[in-house]
């Protein structure tokens, strides 16, 4: 059996066929017993040859699958635990904790420590790492990790309780200007292989599948949250990671980037448009993220300049638009450029590798709210019930949406194989007559671009749902 050669083919790993084997057999049994003979007929020597040869084909067969299995496409679960371990350093992602990045407000010079609890009046979240009130009366912006597992959402502007106790002497109060990350669900099998097959493409920092893999690392990042984005016209590059401790993530970027680290930049919010209106309306290339009553600064806008670095008050109209409470029908039209300032998806973090400091800029992607109506119908002589449809289908939809990677769009064509597939067993495909999704992001609706199935969202924020917001009826 040990002289038995390993036969690779472009398919990879192959059985030696029984014939070889055989052969082998005999060469290795006459070798040693000169009057051996396997060609008497209907003998108890050819009985017993084949018994062996099928024995050794059987192992044979099973080196050839373990061979085989030691690859992230093929190995089984344990063995794909074995190699994430001992060749990728990986380990399959558990269940993370929602979280939120939270802005403190009051007594200048006051530290936030780490540890510090805060609550939107359900849920409590621990700050993983601590801050300041500076001069200005605000903190930098801090990350809160829920104290409990669990996925829900943490909408802008509800972390405002204070749990931890503060002196009486100082003011503080606290606020969420952004949605918070809800949690995620115990890394699949399937994700798990996928982020392995990404690690065997990181070969060395500075390459971006190498910073991917770092990233994905860390507990509590999601792994459909993390993308790195080279900047087009400036060269620089872009991180974008969902979860996880600032820190943790800061220092992956510093290591995983290398020489390129000086080219890192952050996110920029936009001006794509500004109304001569009373008041004037303004248009962002990316979802803002603002609510009404907040104060913005707008900088480097051509042929409006009135607007530049002035104080100006937003009132909330759509996710990409607001109003500046400022009566623009006597300023010069909007010929291009502007920077709104602040943007609340940027994390800026300071690193101490002593003696020296670096500053990390990454983007925390925002989530859009994905509401979906699915109309079906059928030609099926046969009752199919609506509610079955509906319980197999919305559970598939959610999973597809809930598995796209940051910027990504929504594939109407995915849509349909998902839907498909979940009720197959109900309703042949063959059957199916009309299958129509109408799709809101953000509660505004959204067709495919002209000529696709391409549904485009904001190109630094992730898709969510779940299975309340998918409503699927039949006609």
């Amino acid at each position: 059996m040990t002289d038995l050669p390993i036969i690779v083919t472009l398919a990879g790993p192959q059985p030696t066929p029984p014939a070889t084997i055989r052969q082998n057999v005999v060469d290795s049994v006459s070798a040693t017993n000169a009057d051996y003979t396997a060609n008497l007929p209907a003998s108890m020597v050819e009985d017993v040859l084949s018994t062996e040869v099928a024995s050794i084909a059987q192992c044979d067969s099973a080196l050839v699958e373990t061979i085989n299995s030691i690859t992230p496409f093929g190995a089984n679960a344990f063995l794909l635990n074995q190699l994430g371990v001992g060749v990728y350093g990986l380990t399959p992602g558990g269940v993370t904790n929602t979280s939120v990045e939270v802005l403190f407000t009051g007594t200048p010079g006051f530290v936030i420590a780490q540890g510090f609890v805060v609550s939107d009046g359900t849920y409590q979240y621990v700050l993983s790492d601590g801050g300041i009130i500076g001069a200005s009366g605000t903190s930098s912006l801090l990350s809160a990790i829920a104290n409990v597992a669990g996925s829900w959402a943490v909408p802008s502007g509800t972390v405002q309780n204070l749990i931890t106790s503060v002196p009486s002497a100082v003011s503080l109060s606290v606020n969420n200007p952004s949605a918070g990350l809800p949690g995620g669900a115990a890394e699949t099998e399937t994700q798990f292989r996928a982020r392995m097959l990404q690690a065997g493409l990181a070969s060395a920092p500075s390459m971006a599948s190498f910073l991917r893999t770092q990233l994905q690392n860390i507990p509590g990042v999601q792994a459909r949250l993390v993308s790195v984005l080279q900047i087009p016209g400036n060269g620089g590059w872009e991180v974008v990671c969902g979860g996880g401790d600032n820190y943790q993530v800061a220092y992956a970027i510093l290591l995983g980037m290398g020489l390129a680290f000086g080219s890192l930049v952050g996110s920029e919010l936009l001006v794509s448009g500004i109304t001569n209106a009373s008041p004037g309306v303004v248009t962002t290339t990316l979802n803002h993220g603002f609510t009404s009553g907040q104060m913005i600064n707008i900088s480097g806008v051509v042929g409006m300049t009135a607007v530049n670095n002035t104080p100006l008050t937003v009132t909330v109209l759509t996710p990409t638009t607001f109003s500046i409470g400022v009566n623009t029908t006597t300023y010069p039209a909007y010929l291009g450029g502007g920077l709104v300032t602040p943007n609340f998806r940027n994390v800026y973090v300071s690193v101490n590798d002593y003696p020296d400091t670096y500053g990390v800029v990454y983007v925390s992607p925002p989530a859009q709210t994905v509401t979906m109506t699915v109309t079906w119908n059928t030609l099926s002589t046969n009752y199919v019930s609506p509610v079955s449809i509906a319980a197999s289908a919305g559970p598939a939809i959610v999973n597809y949406v809930n598995s796209i990677v940051v910027g990504q769009p929504i594939n109407v064509f995915e849509l349909n194989t998902a839907f498909q597939v979940a009720v197959q067993g109900l309703l042949p495909p063959q059957l199916l007559t009309r299958l129509v999704f109408a799709i809101d992001i953000n509660g505004v609706g959204v067709s495919p671009e002209v000529g696709t199935g391409i549904v485009a969202g904001d190109p630094e924020s992730y898709f969510l749902t779940n299975v309340s917001l998918i409503t699927i009826n039949q006609g």
